[in-house]
């Protein structure tokens, strides 16, 4: 998503540090975060959970959004999300200052369109390595995700990082280029034999129903 200046969540200082400070925040419904960034000290703070899980579900966790914080505001982004091994909800995020006239690194989703050649031909499988780069980018330019056409891809064949078609003057790929996103893999050979073997097993049914 580009940055929309409508898009905005509260947060509130915290004052206690610690992890029982914090999880008396999470059962109260609240998600502990440190803001970062842009030349500022850093500041501990939370935000309520419902708003923030709404916020992830509608934009993703690749989303900015202004964030409102004692008396003041600034565009963000989610640096980094602690999630619990267990329950999966998020523990703590780190939400990191970006400037509207600067670029900024972002992790931006992949999107695969389209029906491998290797696939629709020849029987293979697509197996899809990365589902998201990094691209330095303004926050007005920082699309929701980039489309991967796979439709070239022949048997054994990949497509890496350095084949997509990105407007230079927009973004600047920041992930290797050589990084595979996509190959088509020949189906394993078992796969094959309980393909084959199917026909076989309905025939010899068959063929003992007339005994």
């Amino acid at each position: 998503m580009s940055f929309d200046t409508n898009v905005s969540l509260n947060a509130q200082p915290r004052t206690e540090k610690g992890k029982g400070a914090a999880g008396r925040l999470r059962r109260s419904g609240l998600i502990p975060v440190t803001v970062y960034g842009d030349g500022q000290d850093a500041i501990s703070a939370s935000i309520v959970k419902r708003e923030l899980g709404a916020f992830v579900r509608k934009y993703g966790r690749h989303g900015i959004f202004t964030l409102n914080l004692d008396g003041g505001s600034s565009p963000v982004k989610i640096a980094e999300m602690q999630l619990d091994p267990i329950k999966g909800g998020v523990r703590h995020m780190d939400l990191q200052r970006i400037s509207l006239t600067e670029r900024s690194e972002f992790e931006v989703a992949l999107k695969i369109v389209g029906e491998a050649e290797g696939v629709k031909m020849a029987g293979g499988i697509l197996d899809v390595v990365s589902h998201a780069i990094h691209l330095r980018c303004l926050p007005s330019d920082l699309p929701e995700h980039v489309d991967v056409d796979v439709t070239p891809l022949g048997l054994g064949q990949n497509l890496r990082v350095s084949d997509l078609k990105l407007d230079a003057d927009k973004f600047q790929i920041v992930t290797d280029s050589e990084t595979v996103i996509a190959t088509v893999v020949a189906p394993r050979e078992e796969e094959v034999a309980a393909t084959t073997a199917e026909p076989e097993v309905i025939k010899k049914g068959k063929a003992e129903d007339k005994k």
